[in-house]
Order: C-alpha cells, then structure tokens, then sequence
C-alpha cells in the first residue's frame, strides 16, 4: 500500500491511501479520519505507485500493472490513460513538481520513460540503461530536465534530458539521441529508493536492500549545463 499527502497546503490534513484494486482519499481533520471520495471496485487494478501533482492538486497520477492512468479528483473520473505505457509492470510514477505536464515512469522492461500530459501518444523520452528493473524514477524538484533512476542491478543513474528553448521558457527535448546518464555504482545490493534533498537542489541519498544509504551530488559539469 502507498500513503501521500496532500500538496495542497503544508498544514493539509488530506492523505491518500493506495492498495492494489483502489485509491481512496482521507479528511485526517475530521471526526478522527473520513473517507471523502474513492475510485470505484474494479476500476484499478494491481496499482503499484501513485504521485500527486503538485501543480493541479486535482490531478492523481497512478501505475496500473503496465500502464499509466491520471484521475481527477473532482469529478473521480479517468482523463488520462496510456495502456502499455511499459512493456512490462511500471514500477514507479512521479509527477514533475516544476512541470505540471511531466510525468516520469520506471518499469520492469528496464526503461525509464518521460511522458508530456499535454501528447500522452508516446513518451517524450524513453532511455534504458539498467540491466534489471527500475524501482524509482524521481525528477529533481527544482530543475525537471534531471531525473534519477534506481535498480535492481545495484545502479543509480543521472539523467540530464535535453531541453530547448518554447514559447519563452524551456521544454523537454522529444528523443534520447546522445542522452547518456551518469552512473553511481557505491551500492552492492538492489537499490529501491533514491531522493532528492528539498534544500540542496544538487543533492540526493539512495537506499538499497541491505540498508546501505548513499549521500551524493550532482557533478559539476552537469550542473553547470543546466544553469548555463
């Protein structure tokens, strides 16, 4: 199961609770918990991971065996589904926190993919560097052109995606053509979370199953390239 709080404001008392057929949203101000709103029986199945967009706090994210499905919290309703966004199960989905559009997903084919809401057809980016599954896939929450994957294979990996310049600001290149992640390879064991740190917007930990955790930083020349 998976618990998220609501983004909606810091001292929000909404949480929503995930199991593998449903997803159900609490009010933890009232009457010690109420449930407010829940997706009907049947109409998920084998959820694995959910984010909440920060920027349209109606807007759920979720993983659905191998495919993506975006709901709407006012109305409960499907306006998003991608079916076989992986070809294999889609272990995890994170919402860009910069980008209200991006979506990133990592699954057991290996692949991390980088999805534009706005043209759901195809993933923008779609990059496989791991040799076994990708349990994490995290954008960085400052900067969404740096997104961090971690395996099974031991690996963590940095991805710089390209960007180019759009209507006055800056979008995610479409295509993988030259993308090449740096890699951190401390860890001995599968590693199954990485996080990035919400002051230090170059800094991030990964956890593996032994229980190891790593401190480490985006290098240099890579930040220099997104700055610059």
């Amino acid at each position: 199961k998976k618990v998220l709080w609501s983004p909606e404001e810091p001292a929000s008392r909404v949480v929503a609770l995930a199991s593998t057929d449903r997803i159900s949203f609490w009010d933890l101000g009232k009457d010690e918990g109420t449930k407010t709103s829940s997706t009907s029986p049947g109409e998920l199945e084998n959820v694995l991971a959910v984010s909440w967009n920060h920027l349209n706090h109606n807007l759920v994210c979720a993983s659905c065996g191998n495919s993506l499905r975006c709901l709407d919290l006012r109305s409960m309703s499907q306006t998003i589904c991608i079916d076989g966004a992986h070809e294999m199960a889609v272990r995890d989905v994170d919402v860009s926190k910069t980008n209200q559009h991006l979506v990133a997903t990592g699954g057991d084919d290996c692949h991390l993919c980088v999805w534009d809401l706005r043209k759901p057809r195809e993933p923008v980016v779609k990059v496989s560097q791991h040799s076994h599954w990708v349990w994490q896939a995290r954008f960085n929450p400052f900067h969404e052109a740096l997104v961090l994957t971690s395996s099974s294979d031991s690996l963590v990996q940095l991805w710089h995606l390209h960007e180019e310049e759009e209507g006055g600001g800056n979008e995610i290149k479409a295509g993988a053509e030259g993308l090449r992640p740096h890699t951190y390879d401390e860890h001995e064991d599968s590693v199954y979370g990485v996080s990035w740190s919400v002051a230090d917007p170059w800094t991030f930990l990964s956890l593996s199953y032994d229980g190891r955790v790593m401190a480490n930083q985006v290098p240099s020349s890579v930040k220099y390239e997104v700055l610059l």
